[in-house]
């Protein structure tokens, strides 16, 4: 008999480096705020001014009634920050994928979609919901995704090769140059990448994965390339930019075939208005701190290193999230539950993917941890290895 699942925990105060769950303040290292935005009071005052005004949300579509002026002002933030013509904010981050599969291949049911294997549950699920057929490929690996290609996709065919820009769980950031090019060489492939965890992280303006390896003057979702749109890109709002929701930067021509071939401006609720009001607010404090993003990367090389120091297998890499395998799967649920003890919150996730059959303790870094909390958490995992 199936045992009964155990009640979820509560977190009763904003993400960020101290927080409080289930009743008892720990110092956070899980999650995903990694600007520290979640629970900034400019960020929090807006939701409240917007809520005041505009009620909860405006109960309707956008092709209706529903376009709120917060909403509006998300989107002209979003296309500042961004470098585009303007932007599309939805209500789930997770649906990214499959609007761009829609916006771009419409109803033709003969695309093929290249996988990485550990690519979040949302791309895989966009996948079968639009191609005729799924080929998987190994993460990280151009070759495996070039034999992919070479092997299963007809000369004409439509190829959507998809991938995190960083690793929901390990925190690799995808070859996505290599991908680029080998998508150049079929000419019906394009590269759709969900960079959750790259805004606001990666990149000399925050824009992400795709503007760290140096590719954003490609162009993202019909920028610069009008008639083919070959570099996708999706993210979200609810990871390091304070917000919550989807977000698509893109050209105002991409956004009008994305109105044309997908459902959710006509048939899915628009955003509610003191969400998209925290959004905007909190987009216009990253674009005018960039010390923000500078503090989460001395953060992130700090721990890292620190983890180094131990002896731990942890790869050089920018992102902010960073998985590791310390030992059995029941080793590293007795270890999460001695950080817990001393008062460090540091996740075992397990069945997510990128994480092997014994799990991974997932470590996230915020702009807002100093430098003691950080040397705290290390200084007791050295005394728990």
């Amino acid at each position: 008999m199936a045992l009964p699942m155990r009640p979820p925990s509560l977190m009763e105060s904003p993400p960020g480096a101290e927080t409080t769950i289930d009743g008892r303040r720990y110092v956070y290292f899980g999650g995903t705020g990694y600007l520290g935005l979640a629970g900034h009071p400019e960020v929090i005052e807006a939701a409240c001014a917007a809520a005041r005004r505009y009620g909860v949300h405006t109960a309707t579509s956008r092709n209706g009634f529903g376009s709120s002026p917060p909403l509006v002002e998300v989107e002209r933030e979003a296309a500042a920050f961004f470098d585009t013509e303007t932007a599309f904010h939805y209500a789930s981050g997770f649906t990214g994928n499959h609007i761009l599969l829609q916006a771009v291949a419409g109803t033709d049911r003969s695309t093929r979609v290249c996988l990485e294997r550990t690519v979040h549950f949302s791309a895989r699920e966009a996948a079968r919901l639009v191609a005729a057929e799924v080929i998987e490929f190994q993460p990280g690996d151009p070759g495996s995704l070039a034999d992919a290609i070479r092997r299963k996709a007809r000369p004409a065919q439509p190829v959507f090769v998809m991938t995190d820009g960083v690793s929901p769980v390990t925190g690799a950031v995808a070859p996505l140059r290599d991908y680029l090019a080998i998508c150049q060489e079929h000419p019906e492939a394009r590269l759709v990448v969900d960079d959750a965890h790259g805004f606001g992280v990666l990149g000399d303006e925050g824009r992400g994965t795709v503007e760290w390896w140096g590719l954003w003057a490609e162009g993202v979702n019909g920028a610069g390339s009008p008639d083919r749109e070959r570099l996708l890109l999706c993210g979200t709002l609810s990871k390091a930019l304070g917000g919550f929701g989807g977000l698509i930067p893109a050209s105002t021509r991409f956004l009008d075939r994305l109105r044309r071939n997908t459902h959710y401006y006509e048939g899915a609720s628009a955003p509610a208005a003191p969400i998209a009001a925290a959004a905007a607010r909190a987009l216009a404090i990253v674009r005018a701190r960039p010390e923000l993003r500078r503090r989460l990367a001395a953060n992130v090389l700090r721990l890292r290193r620190g983890l180094r120091a131990l002896g731990l297998p942890v790869p050089e890499g920018p992102a902010a999230n960073l998985g590791l395998a310390i030992g059995s799967r029941e080793a590293m649920i007795r270890l999460h539950a001695a950080l817990k003890t001393q008062g460090f919150l540091v996740p075992h996730l397990e069945a997510y993917p990128g994480a092997g059959p014994e799990g991974v303790l997932r470590f996230a870094v915020c702009a807002t941890h100093s430098d003691a909390m950080i040397d705290a958490l290390l200084a007791a995992l050295r005394r728990l290895l």
